[in-house]
């Protein structure tokens, strides 16, 4: 017999303006370290999935002119042509926030099951661009980049939300 979870675990508190603005500037932090080689391939996409984290946590603080304005910080900051990143990052909150009522229904491991192909998604859009364009497509090492970003889903709410929590707690002493 499985017990029902408590309350603790079903309601939460909501996430600080502070503590999603500081997730974002790790994030893009964490984009913008020297990576190279196989590890640029393989670089995990951590802007998109702190978007669909707090797309799907925090509907209300969370917007499409928001994942646009991040894409294009991401498309500079990967000297990208622009509107690339940002034109995937705006499917990624849409499918997020249209999916959210049945990610939410699911246990970690199933939401990063269901998180992937929106991960995918935002490749795919950048993929469809480069061949428009007439650019090169990018190697097959870099479609490994949505399962890693999906893996990576099942740490993410338990850092995020110890971060909040810690957070939360200092703002009401």
């Amino acid at each position: 017999m499985i017990a029902a979870p408590h309350a603790s675990q079903v309601l939460r508190r909501p996430a600080s303006l502070r503590g999603v603005v500081l997730s974002f500037v790790v994030g893009f932090i964490l984009m913008m370290l020297p990576w190279h080689g196989w590890g640029l391939l393989l670089r995990p996409e951590f802007m998109v999935l702190l978007l669909v984290y707090w797309t799907i946590r925090e509907p209300k603080l969370m917007g499409g002119w928001i994942a646009f304005v991040i894409g294009i910080l991401a498309d500079v900051s990967d000297s990208s042509t622009l509107g690339v990143h940002a034109l995937g990052y705006s499917v990624v909150y849409f499918l997020a926030s249209t999916y959210r009522p049945r990610i939410l229904s699911f246990y970690a491991a199933n939401q990063a099951a269901h998180i992937f192909p929106i991960l995918l998604a935002s490749q795919i859009v950048t993929a469809v661009v480069a061949l428009i364009l007439n650019q090169p497509l990018p190697l097959w090492l870099w479609w490994l980049q949505s399962p890693i970003t999906a893996l990576l889903w099942l740490a993410l709410p338990y850092l995020l939300e110890r971060q909040l929590l810690n957070d939360s707690s200092s703002q009401v002493t």
